[in-house]
């Protein structure tokens, strides 16, 4: 449905123009986030942004390891999502899976080639956040920021 001129939608059922352009910038704000950071990451370490992220969790979460559902929550990904990625992580011999020492569900353990990558890349991680991210939010944009992830994270 369209949005009458005055920027209100014709019912509840859709966006006014203005929501609908908020609701896109907050999409593309992480979005681009990601990417930019994600380029760098994979210019200089080979490691992808998805890489990046199982890694850091494995050893942030799990000092080196986790189950498999535990790693697929902290990624917010389905877990066939991740099953077929940890597959291509496993071919580089950057982690393996192996059954879980209470016999239900599967470990993934991050390998020495792993720790190598993952330490290589934090320093570009970093580094990128900071220059291509964070140097463009101001600080009473930041406390905006975080006290609206505040507010998200704690709705019902």
């Amino acid at each position: 449905m369209k949005s009458k001129d005055n920027g209100e939608a014709d019912d509840a059922s859709s966006l006014t123009a203005d929501e609908q352009m908020l609701w896109h910038a907050l999409k593309a704000l992480g979005e681009a986030a990601l990417i930019l950071v994600g380029r760098e990451i994979e210019t200089a370490t080979q490691l992808s942004g998805a890489d990046f992220g199982v890694l850091s969790r494995l050893e942030d979460l799990g000092n080196g390891a986790l189950s498999q559902q535990e790693l697929a929550n902290s990624l917010n990904w389905h877990k066939s999502r991740l099953s077929h990625h940890l597959t291509r992580m496993e071919s580089r011999s950057l982690l393996r899976r192996e059954p879980s020492s209470t016999g239900r569900g599967v470990t993934v353990v991050i390998l020495p080639a792993g720790k190598t990558a993952i330490a290589a890349a934090r320093p570009v991680h970093a580094s990128a956040v900071r220059t291509q991210i964070l140097r463009h939010i101001g600080k009473s944009e930041e406390r905006a920021l975080l006290a609206l992830v505040k507010r998200l994270k704690t709705a019902d």
